[in-house]
């Protein structure tokens, strides 16, 4: 009996296995680097809108705790005087936060005049390059 195995399907067969295995293997890696890539960018800026948002709430603190304490409110720094009552501003890494509120009433009550978290535009920023357009 001569039996004769032909390898030659078979390892046809694993060689494609084998690059479609690596394949899968180069672009799970691809992905994962750039799932990493967008989370750190995320926290980033995660950290510095949490952290702009803190610094007006802060103002608003120190504002109120000046009013009820029966003094007023002396603005320092990224705060400011306006004629509707009192402004913060402050910029951190391109964003900024605007802040404003009426002076108190009789009762020691204010309005809020204005919150805005915004982006400042930035024509070399890496995500204006994403979408060109047809």
């Amino acid at each position: 009996m001569n039996h004769k195995t032909r390898l030659g399907p078979i390892a046809i067969f694993l060689a494609v296995v084998v690059m479609v295995i690596t394949t899968m293997a180069l672009l799970t890696l691809a992905t994962t680097n750039a799932d990493r890539t967008m989370a750190l960018r995320f926290a980033s800026v995660t950290q510095t809108r949490y952290q702009l948002e803190a610094d007006g709430e802060h103002f608003i603190s120190e504002a109120c705790e000046a009013y009820s304490g029966g003094s007023a409110y002396v603005p320092g720094g990224n705060a400011k005087a306006t004629d509707k009552g009192l402004a913060f501003y402050e910029e951190l890494n391109g964003y900024s936060i605007t802040v404003e509120i009426s002076t108190p009433d009789a009762e020691g009550n204010y309005e809020l005049l204005e919150w805005k978290l915004s982006k400042l535009w930035d024509s070399h920023d890496p995500v204006n390059d994403i979408w060109q357009g047809f």
